[in-house]
């Protein structure tokens, strides 16, 4: 009877437990959780790429609606259409270059020699030409000037600005945003530089300040704005150079020398008492005061002829 009880209490065998035991399972749950975490970890980093994909390529969505021109990374163009038929007929006035390079970039106006801040563009016939916008930007200029003509000012990223002047006619108004080449305007004639004819004048400014417009061709604003603060740099390095050097030359000179008091010391004609005075400047005083006395008084003309007419 106890062996028959014995053999009903005989314990059922847990499959999990059994399960638990053999070498396959763990590696297989640790795989199971690693799948899951590569997934999670794959699935963030295209959400977040699908993010950068949205970022434009110019300064204008797809639909038009405008997006800032900092995102853009556009490089200075010719402000012409057709760069093969333009050619520069007067350059920017530079310090560095040669006196006669100087002089062909001067503007004569009003009786008056100006240096050129920027370069003036024409065809070789003389014929007008769209004129078009270096670089994409807000327009924040658009006037008429009585010298310079039509002015078209395009605002772009870290303070630089393009200007276009000496336009017969523009294309654009005040707070529109321009991609780059769209036509600002055509190309006429201004009586600044009636010289010039039918041309356009390009400056691009940094800071309110004219650089040289051949400094930006090809680069980018980034670029452009190093390149000018690495210039400044430059300059203002040479400017506090010279003046240490010009304050050198000037501790160099020799001291001017300093009169000798009077009563101090000897002098190259006598000596002085011990009251200050000269000894042999008084002796000759008295031989003067006694040369006067002896020598006849001479008679003024001038005053004869005075009291003559007084009477």
């Amino acid at each position: 009877m106890k062996e028959e009880e014995k053999q009903t209490k005989k314990t059922v065998p847990m499959k999990g437990k059994n399960a638990m035991k053999k070498r396959w399972v763990y590696p297989a749950v640790y795989l199971s959780f690693a799948a899951v975490i590569l997934t999670s970890v794959l699935w963030y980093q295209n959400d977040a790429k699908n993010v950068e994909d949205n970022t434009p390529d110019s300064a204008f969505e797809d639909d038009g609606t405008a997006v800032p021109v900092s995102l853009t990374k556009e490089r200075f163009q010719m402000p012409v259409a057709d760069p093969e038929a333009i050619e520069v007929i007067k350059d920017f006035f530079s310090q560095d270059a040669t006196a006669q390079e100087q002089e062909a970039a001067l503007v004569y106006y009003n009786n008056i020699y100006y240096q050129n801040r920027g370069i003036d563009l024409a065809t070789e016939d003389g014929k007008a030409f769209d004129v078009t916008a270096a670089l994409s930007g807000n327009v924040v200029k658009v006037g008429k000037d009585p010298a310079l003509g039509w002015v078209v000012e395009v605002e772009h990223d870290k303070g630089v600005v393009t200007h276009y002047s000496s336009l017969a006619s523009v294309s654009v108004k005040q707070g529109d945003q321009v991609k780059q080449g769209a036509v600002l305007g055509q190309a006429g004639e201004n009586a600044y530089d009636k010289d010039a004819k039918i041309h356009a004048h390009f400056e691009v400014r940094k800071d309110g300040e004219a650089v040289d417009p051949v400094m930006a061709w090809d680069q980018s604003v980034a670029q452009l704005a190093s390149a000018v603060e690495d210039s400044r740099k430059e300059m203002k390095k040479a400017e506090e150079k010279k003046a240490v050097e010009e304050k050198k030359a000037e501790e160099k000179k020799p001291a001017a020398p300093k009169a000798d008091d009077k009563g101090s010391k000897d002098t190259k004609d006598g000596q002085y008492d011990k009251d200050g005075k000269d000894q042999n400047r008084e002796k000759e005083s008295s031989t003067e005061s006694a040369e006067d006395t002896d020598a006849p008084a001479e008679t003024d003309p001038t005053s004869a002829d005075d009291s003559g007419a007084n009477e």
